[in-house]
């Protein structure tokens, strides 16, 4: 899979990818080892449609640490 692949070539500050949310739903199990479902939290209310890798990492673990009240 071309998504895979990316995933060891990107870096801080580079030109990295950017893939569809969908796209990324649809790997989440293999690219973050989380259900789509925990994806759709974590971009509720996003904006934008195509995110790098890295940020959607990063939306994830901001999602997974939130306090709930």
């Amino acid at each position: 899979m071309a998504v895979k692949k990316t995933i060891r070539n990107e870096s801080e500050g580079s030109s990295a990818p950017r893939y569809k949310l969908t796209e990324l739903m649809a790997h989440s199990k293999d690219l973050f080892d989380v259900k789509q479902e925990v994806m759709a939290g974590a971009f509720y209310g996003a904006e934008g449609e195509q995110f790098t890798v890295t940020e959607t990492r990063e939306k994830i673990e901001q999602f997974m640490k939130a306090k709930v009240d």
